[in-house]
């Protein structure tokens, strides 16, 4: 059993909902509402490590959702991550931290290594998103995997279908990196758009 547990801003949560909900193979209304998505790239994943030996098969059921934290707030990412000395934002909005694109994926590997490490998880996530495309990253011990969501949008000067649709495009590329990642297909996941994989141990 592979656990994991997620500190969310921009996609409010809904990481954790979902990923427990593939965990737990729930059907019907209560199924993963990304499940079309998730099946897909497995079906990839199935297809280069029978065809071309390149990666592992996953079970989803081998994953155990630690918990899910939503944590939009400064004061959040000190008192419940532990973060001591979180990066500055560039402003708050009633407490909630604004960051651009660069302190967005900093940030984002702070919290998922900060949600790793109180949870006593495997697996760590984290999202945030400000000015820009936002921050994405998922960590464990050996790796950090870091990238963006694929659609720009301003947390100050709101518009709803932006932030609407920058946070749909992070689930779905967090969920993505997830699968591909689980099933050990690295290759594709430093073939997508604005991703960055570092070894811990370089």
């Amino acid at each position: 059993m592979i656990t994991i547990a997620t500190a969310e801003c921009f996609t409010h949560g809904i990481l954790a909902r979902e990923i427990h909900a593939l965990a737990q193979d729930y059907d019907d209304i209560f199924a993963s509402s990304y499940w079309g998505l998730v099946n897909k790239v497995q079906k990839d994943c199935i297809k280069d490590a029978i065809l071309e030996d390149k990666c592992s098969i996953f079970d989803l059921r081998d994953l155990s959702v630690s918990c899910g934290l939503f944590i939009p707030t400064l004061d959040a990412v000190k008192s419940v991550l532990k973060i001591e000395n979180p990066l500055e934002p560039l402003t708050l909005i009633d407490g909630i931290k604004v960051y651009d694109d660069d302190g967005d994926r900093e940030m984002a590997i702070l919290m998922a290594e900060a949600a790793k490490k109180v949870s006593g998880s495997d697996i760590g996530i984290g999202t945030t998103a400000g000015i820009g495309y936002g921050g994405i990253a998922i960590v464990d011990d050996d790796i950090v995997i870091s990238t963006s969501s694929d659609v720009y949008a301003d947390l100050v000067n709101v518009d709803s279908d932006d932030l609407y649709m920058r946070q749909r495009s992070g689930i779905e590329k967090t969920l993505k990196i997830l699968i591909y990642y689980l099933n050990d297909n690295l290759d594709i996941i430093n073939q997508m758009n604005n991703v960055k994989i570092y070894n811990k141990s370089e």
